[in-house]
């Protein structure tokens, strides 16, 4: 009867980045689950979790011995099994005792290459304790980080130093080596409380977490439970002062891996720092120094952190200087550089982008900002805007002017709002918000550029950038997107779209295409249409539409994309109805029969006509075309859209009658002509007027 125990993995190491934490915790599982396949050990569960100084893996439920296995073995070909005496010969006799049976157990397998002898042997499983010291150390060694250390003579590179290790199955202590360090029941405290060892009984994730909780300092070891307390302890830190703790997600994510057992710190800072911009404060004190901002009730930034050490202190006053200390000395770094800054000014920094190189092929900085202008400007007056054409060609002008300025040399992040604050302090405020905007939306579904000048300037930089990338064969392929094409193409759909702007992408292109140089080599920009197609069909999938709808929509490139998705809309609502299923099969048909055909026109003779069905698909067409003529050509909505497509189902008895009643293929080549010509008018009308219905 088979016994299933816990099985538990810990690797003690140094102060492993917070960064490494969550990929190794991942990387942990899946190479459990495939060593464990790999050795035939059932289990029901594995997981891992753990803190910067200990990644742990719990087995749950593994079996005492792996799977016993039936093998075919293939041997030598089957004219050696026996001789003329019908005695089995050396070589077949020698292959059976290889394999641990006896020579009557062969068998002949008749394979590609003929018949050959086969021997059937029985593989029993080996007890998991004899298999766990192997897979171990796999488990330990197959882990790979980012960065890697080397610190003793086996050459381990690993992400810190392996400091100590446990291996358990059950309650029993699993033997294996690795960098010189050997396993035992033992885990330790808290960095800063020495070394005294901690006895770990036994594999069982509940008893573990509660034996690490139970220390005179705790260590909370499974990430959701340093989460809760972390978020608890900084907020009843701002909640002291009567404040709102900034529980960004990213931060609370990375200080969890940065603890065992997270205690707010908060402290106050001199209030002359809150003359710095809000977004650079918030900034130095979450991304350099890993330290929560404070609002009060009405979402202003106060005077205020709240900082994250591990452990309880006794002497919690000088952990409270010390970060004072660090927090000021940033601070103050930071207001060195935007007093700088702001006495350099924001033409200052856009001369500077002439030192700047764009991409190659597609000259500096500053040739990308004066083309994002001239094209911020033609849309200005594409769009109707006129009356914002002055605020949009300022901010269009220095949208890229603060790269070059030593706050965003400082904070890459800070690009464009750094820009904004400084339009803001020359008194261009109108231009500042959307300066600030510029690179909204930052992730795909993130918010897009508040007002319409932020809207047309962000748009028109992010043109640039895909248009400039494509030209120069710069292409993103699988995971490689080095530029955020896929994000700076998501953005410009969205803005197209959620903005309702009446403008092609096919347009927008070719507007942006002219605007480089003469002469800039196109190595790509033909890729750009479906690249954007890509884009705009997950747009919509986000907005609640079915993507695949948008293939039937085969100009969707040279319509405005609020009419796409109207059509879309409309092709929706009627794609599922009856008359137009039957019709659609219809148009298919009709294609099919085109597309075999060779020279086919359009131009339909009457006098040709044979048949009654022939005259009525005819004149069905007319009349179509005589009652949605101007519909066909305007339509911008989705009652419009509607409409027209309601109307191919009344196409449904003439096609069928027609498909019953003519042989397309008439023996005289005239009347077959003719028949094809009417055909094609059918198919332009179901595939080209509003949308290519076969594609459904």
């Amino acid at each position: 009867m088979t016994t299933l125990k816990n099985a538990l993995l810990e690797i003690g190491v140094e102060h492993l980045p917070s960064r490494f934490m969550a990929p190794a915790l991942k990387q942990l599982e899946t190479l459990a689950a495939e060593v464990l396949a790999e050795k035939r050990l059932a289990y029901k569960s594995v997981q891992s979790f753990g803190t910067y100084r200990r990644l742990v893996l719990l087995i749950e439920e593994l079996a005492d011995k792996s799977a016993d296995i039936q093998k075919e073995v293939k041997g030598p070909p089957a004219k050696l099994l026996k001789d003329a005496n019908g005695n089995f010969t050396p070589q077949s006799a020698g292959f059976a005792q290889k394999n641990g049976i006896k020579p009557e157990d062969l068998t002949v397998v008749e394979t590609e290459k003929g018949p050959f002898i086969y021997a059937n042997i029985k593989i029993k499983g080996e007890k998991t304790a004899k298999l766990l010291p192997e897979i171990f150390t796999r488990l330990v060694t197959g882990l790979e980080f980012a960065k890697n250390m080397i610190w003793e003579d086996s050459g381990l590179r690993y992400g810190r130093p392996i400091r100590s290790l446990i291996g358990l199955y059950g309650e029993k202590v699993i033997k294996f080596s690795v960098a010189g360090v050997t396993s035992d029941r033992n885990t330790y405290p808290l960095s800063s409380f020495g070394r005294k060892p901690i006895k770990v009984a036994k594999a069982d994730k509940a008893y573990y977490a509660e034996l690490l909780r139970n220390q005179p300092q705790p260590v909370l070891v499974l990430p959701q439970d340093r989460q809760e307390a972390l978020i608890k302890t900084v907020s009843n830190e701002a909640q002291i002062r009567g404040y709102q703790a900034d529980l960004d997600p990213a931060l609370i994510e990375e200080t969890v891996f940065f603890t065992e057992h997270p205690v707010a710190v908060g402290g106050d800072f001199e209030i002359k720092f809150l003359t710095l911009p809000k977004d650079l404060i918030t900034t130095v004190l979450k991304k350099q120094i890993k330290m929560f901002p404070v609002t009060n009730k009405e979402g202003e930034l106060q005077p205020y952190f709240i900082a994250v050490r591990d452990g309880i202190s006794v002497n919690q006053n000088e952990v409270r200087d010390g970060f004072k200390k660090v927090m000021s000395a940033r601070l103050s770094d930071a207001v060195f550089f935007f007093e700088n800054d702001k006495k350099e000014g924001l033409a200052a920094f856009k001369e500077k982008l002439k030192n700047v190189q764009f991409l190659e092929g597609l000259g500096s900085m500053h040739d990308k900002s004066a083309r994002t202008q001239q094209l911020a400007n033609w849309l200005t007056e594409k769009l109707g805007k006129t009356a914002l054409k002055q605020t949009v060609d300022y901010a269009a002008s220095y949208a890229y002017a603060d790269l070059a300025s030593h706050v965003v040399y400082e904070f890459p992040e800070l690009q464009g709002y750094m820009g904004g604050c400084y339009a803001e302090l020359e008194g261009h405020k109108d231009a500042a918000t959307a300066m600030k905007e510029f690179y909204y939306p930052l992730t795909s579904s993130a918010e897009l550029p508040a007002d319409e000048v932020g809207q047309i300037v962000s748009l028109a930089g992010k043109m640039d950038t895909l248009v400039g990338n494509f030209l120069i064969g710069q292409i993103p392929t699988g995971s490689e997107d080095p530029f955020a094409l896929r994000r700076q193409a998501f953005g410009a759909v969205r803005i197209l779209l959620e903005k309702g702007m009446n403008i092609s992408l096919k347009e927008l292109v070719e507007k942006t295409a002219a605007l480089f140089p003469e002469g800039t080599q196109d190595k790509g920009l033909k890729e750009l249409p479906g690249f954007l197609f890509q884009r705009l069909a997950l747009v919509l999938e986000q907005r609640g539409h079915d993507a695949r709808v948008l293939s039937a929509v085969s100009n969707w490139y040279e319509l405005p994309l609020t009419q796409v998705e109207a059509l879309v809309c409309a092709l929706e609502t009627v794609k599922t109805g009856e008359e137009f299923s039957s019709v659609l099969e219809s148009a298919k048909r009709v294609c099919n029969i085109l597309k075999k055909a060779e020279n086919v026109q359009e131009t339909v003779n009457e006098g040709l006509f044979e048949l009654p069905a022939e005259k009525a698909l005819y004149d069905k067409i007319h009349e179509v075309d005589a009652s949605l003529g101007c519909a066909i050509n305007t339509a911008a909505d989705k009652e419009t859209y509607l409409r027209v497509l309601k109307t191919y189902g009344s196409f449904k008895e003439v096609l069928a009658n027609f498909f019953t009643d003519v042989m397309v293929n008439a023996q005289d080549p005239a009347v077959k002509a003719n028949r094809l010509a009417l055909l094609a008018r059918v198919r332009r009308y179901l595939t080209q007027t509003v949308a290519d219905i076969t594609q459904l």
